[in-house]
């Protein structure tokens, strides 16, 4: 009896001390309990970017397994490890140091999934024909070190096994779960069949000199690739330099230099792509960097020297930073996000490719309505601008790719779906855009806003196209404004916008009719003659927009523009000089077709006050030469045709039937046969090579003309077919004739006999 009291006791009491841990370990922060967590577990769900263990770890302080490669024999010293087939795999949590060289094996990783393996190279040279060189299957996370003033390289052949494909296996390095390279050594990477390192996870990277060469991308990951330390990586791909596959996957880089040559994008990011720091040099064939998201760029140092459009995303925020861009095309381009199958991807026509297109069809009507005097010749010009984008649009691509017929089918099927919204935003740093050879490409440019608050920005664009150095998404509501910073963008005076009227901060535009050299140098000074800005502009241009801090509303500035030198007097917050007004601005009164305008360009207050006067200027009326054949003056003067209200009358009377059927007369006998009809149906149009398919440019055209040709044929043969009718067939119309008229008189009869 008394062993059970004891025995209920003993309960009660672990009952109450179990309670009072579980409370403790409930409330363990507040009461000042420390938590221990993993950061290198797969499970975190912590803000780190880099863990301790990424850093690296002091190998002397360690007792590691180590592993001598031969292909006479792998050497394993200690446990954790084992050699099968020419390989070796490391089967559990460790510390191992590898040296020597395998000329067809793999260096393998299959642990439990919990563990943590570490890797020191000291020496390592593995290559693998059909197969990864370094293959992790499975582990919680692999750090590989590579050992100070050591040299190491991993190669893959040209073609995998089919177990290897089977089994989803595509790098030189291939890892499903995430692996670190830290260190002070040197790794070779050459991936003869696919990328360079493919991770299924993270794959951070925050030491060593790495050089990969790769047929496909370079790096390949699925969740995020993370740069820091003093990682030096160069990169060589036949495809991207660095792909992050997932929708939310994305890239940082906070220090370190990274030097990437690639055939379609430098770097590539489904989710956000972030550049805190470090050293970037990259010679794309396509974008720069391109990220379905958000691109920010908040410090370091990124030179794109080559690409098709420097940076492509859905927002891009500059705050800090020194960013240079030598794009064929736009230099930002903040377009929605979507990949706009740039020039080596696919050349520049998908969604966002051009994205001001649409943007400046739509400037080009809003500018025909908003002058009367210039009608005429406005229509001609914007015909020629389209005309000459549409063509633009298909520069760069492929010899054999089709034009893409669904396009349209697409936007329709998606016009209920929100959009998101898509700007640019600058607040620091330096930015420098430099454009020679783009006709149709503009400086900065959003399907949104654009929002500059800081920052040193220098656009040049080339001045003989249809070129914008600044282009905003106005005729969706999107605003070009400016709070701060100091800006100098250059280019083609025909598709020039500048600074909203909403500005806080004072610009203004100078457009120059003859052009202006490459290589100027243009100064502007204040009424105290001290310099506030200098600068020589790289490209030729006819049309120059300006803001800095100290421009004033009210002031006076001296304008030097190599040996022209012109005093201006800033009267409105967003102001516009010279002598060469752009078609299309902005906010359709600063490209001088709009009220507003102050200089004597085409559509300015010259030729407004031609028009309103009546008089008819020379450049008028060698605008209008090209149409006036089959334009009424008055038209072009203002003037409508009077109408005096009159219509012609009409007496009402209709003419009278009698009644009386014609007399068809004998009808032909049939004799059975019936005449043959021997018209071919038409063949369906042809794909279009120079223009695509049947919804590509130049498809339409082709569908068009030979529909036309069909529906010809139709008729010509109908006509022949007619003329070739016996008469058997006058017979059966004769009758069905007759049939007609008996069944009206028998309607018309016999109601009145019932």
């Amino acid at each position: 009896m008394s062993a059970n009291k004891n025995i209920n006791r003993i309960c009660i009491g672990v009952l109450i001390v179990s309670v009072l841990i579980t409370v403790l370990f409930m409330n363990g922060e507040r009461l000042g309990v420390s938590v221990i967590v993993d950061e290198d577990s797969e499970t975190y769900t912590g803000s780190a970017y880099f863990t301790a263990n990424d850093m690296g770890v002091d190998w002397s302080t360690v007792d590691p397994v180590k592993i001598t490669l031969s292909d006479s024999g792998i050497k394993v010293s200690g446990n954790g490890a084992y050699t099968y087939d020419g390989s070796v795999v490391i089967s559990q949590s460790g510390y191992f140091v590898l040296s020597g060289a395998l000329t067809d094996g793999s260096i393998v990783v299959d642990a439990y999934d919990s563990s943590k393996v570490w890797l020191l190279f000291d020496g390592v040279d593995v290559s693998c024909l059909d197969n990864a060189a370094l293959r992790i299957e499975q582990a919680d996370k692999v750090f590989v070190t590579l050992a100070e003033g050591s040299k190491n390289s991993l190669t893959s052949g040209a073609e995998y096994s089919e177990e290897a494909l089977e089994n989803g296996v595509g790098g030189t390095i291939f890892a499903r779960d995430d692996l670190t390279i830290n260190g002070t050594g040197s790794l070779t990477v050459t991936a003869e069949y696919n990328h360079g390192i493919e991770a299924n996870d993270d794959l951070v990277l925050t030491g060593g000199t790495i050089e990969i060469t790769a047929q496909r991308d370079g790096i390949n990951a699925n969740d995020s690739v993370r740069i820091t330390g003093t990682t030096d990586l160069t990169i060589s791909a036949k495809d991207d330099g660095i792909t992050v596959a997932k929708d939310d996957g994305y890239f940082y880089i906070e220090n370190g230099k990274v030097n990437i040559t690639s055939l379609d994008d430098a770097l590539h990011a489904g989710g956000d792509l972030t550049i805190a720091g470090g050293e970037l040099t990259i010679d794309s064939s396509d974008d720069g960097i391109h990220s379905d998201s958000n691109v920010v760029i908040s410090d370091g140092t990124l030179l794109i020297s080559e690409c098709y459009e420097g940076i492509e995303a859905l927002t891009i925020e500059m705050s800090g930073g020194d960013v240079t861009i030598c794009p064929t095309d736009d230099g930002l381009n903040a377009n929605g996000g979507s990949d706009s199958f740039g020039f080596g991807g696919f050349g520049g026509m998908g969604p966002g490719g051009r994205g001001n297109f649409d943007a400046k069809e739509a400037a080009a009507d809003n500018a025909e309505e908003s002058s009367t005097a210039a009608e005429t010749s406005s229509d001609t010009e914007t015909n020629i601008a389209g005309a000459d984008e549409s063509a633009d649009r298909t520069q760069g691509r492929p010899e054999n790719m089709p034009q893409m017929p669904e396009a349209e089918a697409d936007s329709t099927d998606n016009a209920d779906e929100p959009e998101e919204e898509t700007w640019v935003k600058i607040s620091g740093g330096t930015l420098t855009i430099i454009n020679e050879t783009g006709n149709d490409a503009d400086g900065i440019d959003s399907n949104g806003s654009i929002y500059i608050s800081g920052g040193k920005i220098y656009v040049s664009l080339i001045g003989n196209g249809s070129n914008s150095a600044l282009d905003c998404g106005s005729e969706s509501g999107g605003i070009c404004g400016i709070t701060g910073g100091t800006v100098i963008a250059c280019g083609a005076s025909t598709m020039a916008e500048s600074f909203d009227s909403s500005s806080t901060q004072a610009s203004f535009m100078y457009n120059v009719s003859d052009g202006v050299d490459a290589g100027t140098q243009v100064s502007i000074e204040n009424a105290d003659g001290d310099v506030l800005f200098s600068y020589e502009v790289p490209c030729s241009f006819t049309s120059m927009v300006f803001s800095c801090p100290e421009l004033s509303v009210g002031e006076s500035y001296q304008v030097a523009i190599g040996d022209n030198v012109e005093t201006i007097e800033l009267d409105e917050i967003s102001a516009s000089f010279g002598d060469a007004g752009g078609m299309f601005g902005g906010n359709m009164n600063r490209g001088g077709m709009g009220p507003g305008s102050n200089f004597k360009g085409f559509g300015g207050r010259g030729h407004r006050e031609s028009a309103e006067s009546g008089v008819t200027t020379e450049s008028q009326t060698s605008e209008t030469k090209a149409t006036e054949t089959t334009t009424d003056t008055s038209a072009v003067n203002g003037e409508r045709p009077e109408f005096d209200g009159e219509m012609p009358e009409f007496d009402g009377e209709m003419p009278e039937f009698n009644g009386e059927m014609p007399d068809f007369g004998e009808m032909p006998d049939f004799d059975g046969e019936m005449p043959d009809f021997d018209r071919e149906m038409p063949s369906p149009p042809e794909w279009n090579d120079t223009g695509g398919g049947m919804g590509g440019p130049g498809g339409r055209e082709a569908f068009t003309e030979q529909a036309q040709e069909d529906e010809e044929e139709v008729v010509y043969d109908s006509r022949k077919a007619l003329s070739e009718f016996d008469n058997t067939v006058w017979l059966y119309v004769g009758l069905s004739a007759l049939v007609l008229v008996c069944g009206i008189v028998f309607a018309k009869i016999m109601p009145g006999r019932f």
